[in-house]
This record gives structure tokens, C-alpha cells and sequence, in this order.
């Protein structure tokens, strides 16, 4: 009986206590975890391997992590790995851009053991998300709130492309805004990528605990994870909460 090949991951961090405690929180006869010290190390380790999993700092020498992703993104190997981000806190736009180059999840510094595994086995159960970049022609003008209302027409009409460019050109300017956060669940959550609307969802419920909208999309994802289906209808923020990414079910 041939023995089940090993997970492999590799953790690129330039802190070596991170690095150390990632490998022995995943390290096991079943999971083989490998290291990068900078972002140079850990291209070259991923177009010389392959890994199942890259655990990619985003602040590292020589090459950041979003370096690492762009060069993934314009050249990907022949077995592209599922990368999880790390974040310090209040770099949400580096996160948002991150997850926009192909990064399946993030995780904010610190991280417990727990959250570090339940990731990594989440990621390995999903694909990789397409590759081919959006091309964008939209460009930000009109101020930062007349470009949320465009990111709400662009969600009601299904143009996700548009939605997605206008929200990353925006995130520098965004901060730890509500609405804005709201909005990002919502465009992930049009991609089924549950996982990083529930956590955006999250995020803009703890940036303003009265934030309505963020409530009730937080509602309806629970329902869909739980029972399949929800009566709850999106809610954009600013505006009535009628409608939705894909029809409700009829009702019995």
C-alpha cells in the first residue's frame, strides 16, 4: 500500500520565532513545513517545489509578500500553491490587495494555533481562484463616499469587475471605515469565498458595533452556511436592503 504523500507548506517570514512557531504548530509525520527567511528565498523555493500551502508575511526584505504574489500572479508555476497571507494589524488595504493577487485567506498578527490550523485546512479543501487578472478602466473620482455609492450600483447590477476595482483603488483610503468593510464582504461573498466575507463581515461589525448592514449580511451568511438557504436580502448600507446575489428560496 503506497503511504499518503505528505502536506507540504512553506512558511516565508523574516522574524525567525514566527517561522519557528508556525513549523511547530504545523509541523507533523504528515505535514512537512519548509522555510523562507525573504521574499527572493521564498520565490525561488515555489518555482523549485511544490508546495501545497505558502504562509507569506507580507512585510519581508528584498521582496514583500505582495512582490512574491505579483511575481506568482504574471508567471504562475506549473503547480501553483494556496497561499494564506500574514498581516499585522490596520493593514487591511495590503490584505484586500493581497486576496485581489490570488491569496486565498489572511490571517492579523497574532495569530493562535487554532486559527493557524483551521486556515490551513480550510485553504486545502478550495481550489485556487482563477489567475487571469480584471482589467479595470474605472478610476476614482468624486470623492471617497460617491465612490462607494458606484461600488453599490456596481453590486446591484451583478458587475462584480467593477465593484472589485473600484474597492481596491479605494482601500488606502478607507481605514477601518464600516462601510467600506461591508462592501468587501459583500463582494467576496459574490465569490463564494465565504471564509473572507465572514471575516470582513466581522471587521466592519467591530470598527462600528451600530453598523446595521454589516449585521444583517452577517445574518443571512450564517443562515446560507447553516441551513442552505436565507429570506435575509443583502444589505449595501446607505440604502434598503432589497436585493439579492442569487434569488431566495421560494417560499413553502
Amino acid at each position: 500500500m503506497t503511504p499518503a504523500a505528505k502536506t507540504r507548506i512553506l512558511v516565508a517570514d523574516d522574524e525567525p520565532n514566527i517561522r519557528l512557531m508556525l513549523r511547530t504548530v504545523l509541523g507533523n509525520d504528515h505535514c512537512q513545513v519548509d522555510e523562507a527567511s525573504h521574499g527572493e528565498a521564498a520565490l525561488e523555493a515555489i518555482r523549485k517545489n511544490a508546495f501545497d500551502v505558502v504562509i507569506l508575511d507580507l512585510n519581508m526584505p528584498r521582496l514583500d509578500g505582495l512582490g512574491v504574489l505579483d511575481a506568482l500572479k504574471n508567471s504562475p508555476p506549473k503547480s501553483p500553491p494556496r497561499v494564506i497571507v500574514l498581516t499585522a494589524y490596520g493593514s487591511i488595504e495590503k490584505a484586500v490587495k493581497s486576496t485581489r493577487l490570488g491569496a486565498l485567506d489572511f490571517l492579523e498578527k497574532p495569530i493562535t494555533p487554532a486559527e493557524l490550523r483551521n486556515t490551513v485546512e480550510a485553504v486545502l479543501r478550495e481550489p485556487q481562484p482563477p489567475t487571469t487578472p480584471t482589467e479595470a478602466e474605472d478610476q476614482l473620482s468624486g470623492g471617497y463616499a460617491a465612490v462607494l455609492d458606484r461600488v453599490r450600483q456596481a453590486l446591484r447590477s451583478v458587475d462584480i469587475p467593477t465593484a472589485e476595482t473600484l474597492l481596491m483603488r479605494a482601500a488606502d483610503l478607507a481605514q477601518d471605515d464600516a462601510a467600506y468593510l461591508n462592501l468587501l464582504g459583500i463582494l467576496y461573498e459574490s465569490r463564494r469565498q465565504w471564509r473572507l466575507a465572514r471575516k470582513f463581515y466581522g471587521k466592519a461589525m467591530r470598527a462600528d458595533k451600530r453598523y446595521e448592514a454589516a449585521q444583517s449580511n452577517m445574518r443571512r451568511l450564517y443562515e446560507l452556511e447553516t441551513f442552505g438557504r436565507s429570506a435575509v436580502p443583502v444589505a449595501l448600507g446607505g440604502e434598503p436592503p432589497d436585493f439579492w446575489l442569487a434569488r431566495p428560496p421560494a417560499a413553502r
